[in-house]
């Protein structure tokens, strides 16, 4: 299964799982995700 850049972004960073993705968290939440992880990233952690 081939997934986008932002799910495989947010999954490789451990912040949520596909499932979680599909089910708990909507579009929003992914974004605020890829936000978290972005900073993360910058800040070398």
């Amino acid at each position: 299964m081939n997934v986008s850049r932002p799910i495989a972004y947010v999954i490789g960073s451990g912040l949520a799982t596909l499932h979680e993705l599909k089910t708990v968290y909507d579009t929003e939440d992914l974004l605020d995700l890829i936000e978290i992880a972005r900073v993360r990233d910058y800040n070398g952690g």
